[in-house]
């Protein structure tokens, strides 16, 4: 897992304990604002529907007090009456009925009619029968013995009526009617404090006479406004609310009944309108936590920059140490925890740089002074055998050998004594030690054959270590060729590996088995090798590797010829990379 998923998810778990307290906070919240609407309107519907039973209440009082009147019943048998009596009876039943109009803003007309007199009593006067509706709805209004029942009528007109008598049959007309014409206007405005024309529409519906008053005008919407309050009556509910889906608009519907009066009232309100701030709330905290989640991604990817490119800086940097090149970083301008840590890195480099300087030259030196002693170290029995065989030469009077082997000695011991460089080309290298072979062989003759392959001309110039051939050569005679107990043979010949150039020392000696050189190699491959009295082998091993790389130096192993063959390995690609790396810890 990356280290930016690692900080996202971090944060994310972070914060998500107080996103999800806020949306159980706003989740309940708006439960209890829901429910508080919903009491809320749920009260207020039933408190207007209260107001309108106690209203119909008052008013079948007044009816059963007309009806209990003996002014009507008078002027219904007016036959007994003269016509000043009548004219006042009627007079005073005026007065009554504007009374009773004056008494409720329900009430838009008061009205008793004498169907046998064809007279329709009013505040206003007294009319003629024809100036009523058609005698069907008079016969309606004329029948009704319910004093909450209201009847509409075709022209729209809302009544309530009670005849008398009550017990009378229906077949014989009655005495009179006592009519109360209803305030169209009234209901619609006491109705329009429940809910505007702009909030929202509402629905009277009377489930007996199946008449319905609504606030709406528009045929298509009253039509799905009824739909929607037949499905609730169906439901068998007498009161409550919720929401409910009319075509791609969802309404908050509130409804009520009343029983006595056979009315059910239905409140219609756009929930967008009733829940629109709870909406808008709810939206805000969505968008809040999309901006948060985006935050928190961007805040991620500032800490992810801020924390990996130095890491990955120095992590750069610490893979080209241990590759070998010991090169600082850039520090932050920024006095911050990776200024000191890449300071302490620069610190440590340097200090590497100096260490490793330290520890090349105390090996150059000491291979130096190794060389020197090596150089210095004249074997007295090879210089015993070299004036022996001169000696001889010349007691022969083999003047021309005796002067051939002169030169061999002289260019020899001034080669060895040469101080001058400490890396030669590879052709004066392997002249030198044709010149240790040309002399072995005066002192040896035909006691030991020698084969040594010449050297390529384009390998000639290469710069090697002094003595490193000859003194193999020379351990090969001392070991192997001198104690051999028959013939001795030695074959000097190289190979070339790709960027790998191999010379190899191979001999017929008897005198080292494979555990031998198994303890030789062991010995070459060791880190700590005891310094006092290094070895011809080794110190040869440790120039190589010195000049040529980890990958250079000696092996050891069983030689063709059956004896030991040692194989000096020169990584040329290796020594370049290395003078390329010297030059950029230089620089």
């Amino acid at each position: 897992m990356s280290i930016f998923t690692k900080l996202s998810l971090t944060f994310l778990l972070v914060l998500l304990p107080f996103y999800g307290m806020t949306l159980f906070l706003n989740l309940k919240g708006s439960q209890s604002i829901r429910s508080e609407i919903s009491h809320s309107v749920n009260s207020r519907d039933a408190f207007y529907m209260q107001n309108l039973e106690q209203e119909m209440k008052r008013l079948s009082q007044i009816f059963y007090e007309l009806l209990l009147d003996k002014d009507p019943m008078l002027i219904g048998v007016s036959d007994d009456l003269s016509a000043p009596a009548l004219l006042d009876k009627v007079t005073t039943l005026q007065k009554r009925l504007q009374l009773v109009k004056a008494s409720s803003t329900l009430v838009e007309k008061p009205m008793i009619y004498f169907p046998q007199m064809n007279r329709l009593i009013s505040p206003g006067g007294v009319s003629d029968y024809d100036k009523l509706q058609n005698p069907d709805e008079v016969d309606r209004l004329s029948r009704n013995v319910d004093p909450n029942r209201i009847v509409q009528l075709q022209d729209g007109r809302f009544f309530l009526s009670l005849r008398y008598p009550l017990n009378a049959d229906f077949e014989r007309p009655p005495l009179f009617v006592v009519m109360l014409e209803l305030s169209v206007d009234q209901l619609q405005n006491s109705l329009r404090n429940i809910v505007s024309p702009q909030q929202g529409d509402f629905l009277l519906v009377h489930a007996k006479e199946n008449w319905t008053l609504s606030s709406t005008q528009d045929e298509s919407t009253l039509q799905n406004l009824k739909s929607l309050a037949e499905d609730k009556r169906s439901e068998g509910a007498h009161a409550g609310s919720g929401s409910v889906r009319l075509g791609n608009t969802t309404y908050w519907e509130s409804y009520t009944t009343s029983d006595p009066l056979q009315l059910s009232l239905y409140v219609f309100i756009p929930e967008d309108k009733v829940l629109g701030g709870l909406r808008s709330y709810e939206k805000w905290v969505w968008i809040i936590l999309v901006v948060s989640l985006v935050a928190i991604v961007l805040l991620a990817l500032t800490t992810y920059r801020i924390i990996h490119n130095p890491l990955r800086k120095l992590v750069s940097a610490f893979r080209m140490v241990q590759q070998g090149r010991f090169v600082p970083v850039a520090e932050n301008t920024a006095q911050d925890e990776f200024h000191y840590l890449f300071a302490g890195f620069n610190r440590m480099v340097s200090q590497l740089n100096i260490l490793i300087h330290e520890v090349y030259e105390k090996e150059i030196s000491s291979q130096r002074s190794e060389l020197k002693r090596l150089q210095a170290q004249i074997n007295p029995h090879f210089l015993y055998n070299c004036f022996f065989i001169m000696g001889g030469l010349i007691t022969d009077k083999e003047y021309t050998k005796a002067y051939g082997f002169v030169q061999y000695l002289r260019d020899y011991y001034r080669f060895i004594t040469k101080n001058a460089e400490d890396h030669i080309p590879l052709r004066d290298e392997m002249q030198h030690a044709q010149t240790y072979l040309d002399i072995q062989k005066l002192c040896y003759g035909e006691r030991i054959d020698v084969e040594m392959e010449p050297l390529p001309d384009r390998l000639s110039l290469m710069p090697v270590p002094r003595l490193i051939v000859q003194p193999i050569i020379e351990n090969a005679y001392k070991y192997a060729l001198v104690c051999h107990p028959a013939h001795g043979e030695l074959w000097i010949h190289h190979k070339m590996d790709n960027d790998n150039l191999m010379i190899f020392v191979e001999d017929n000696g008897t005198g080292i088995d494979d555990a031998q050189i198994a303890a030789l190699s062991a010995q070459l491959a060791a880190r700590a090798v005891p310094r006092e009295e290094p070895t011809g082998l080794l110190n040869v091993h440790r120039r190589l590797q010195l000049m040529f790389g980890s990958n250079s130096g000696l092996i050891l192993c069983r030689s063709q010829l059956g004896g030991l063959c040692v194989m000096m390995t020169f990584s040329i690609s290796d020594q370049q990379q290395e003078d390329t790396e010297d030059a950029g810890c230089t620089e």
